[in-house]
């Protein structure tokens, strides 16, 4: 019986964890990238703010609109789900998507990118 190679098991298993790496600095760049492209202008977020506040969102987004004003929350936090309110944005996107279905339709389609057969995050079972 041989001795496995154990050099060539481990120059594998480093060629490995650079290719893990490389994907995983990609994947950072890429949401960071997505981040930028897709942040709201101050303009766009101060004109949403102050719909908000009149009611024209819709009752949920007019509580976290008061509570961004009074300092205890701020839109970031919200629309990236680090806020405890951030639960409030659920009425108001659904009527969102449900206003831009058709656009949204086509826009998946239209990426190339997007795979239907892969689960969100959120939907996956544990392991």
């Amino acid at each position: 019986m041989t001795a496995p190679d154990f050099t060539a098991i481990e120059a594998r298993m480093q060629q490995a964890k650079a290719a893990l790496n490389d994907a995983m600095e990609n994947a950072v760049r890429a949401m960071d990238r997505f981040e930028r492209e897709n942040k709201p202008t101050a303009e766009e977020q101060r004109r949403m703010q102050q719909a908000a506040l009149r009611g024209e969102l819709g009752d949920g987004m007019r509580t976290l609109a008061q509570r961004v004003e009074t300092g205890q929350d701020n839109w970031d936090a919200i629309f990236s789900n680090r806020s405890p309110n951030a639960h409030l944005l659920q009425d108001h996107l659904t009527r969102m998507v449900e206003a831009n279905r058709e656009a949204i339709q086509r826009a998946f389609e239209q990426d190339d990118e997007f795979d239907p057969s892969v689960e969100p995050e959120a939907d996956r079972p544990e392991r």
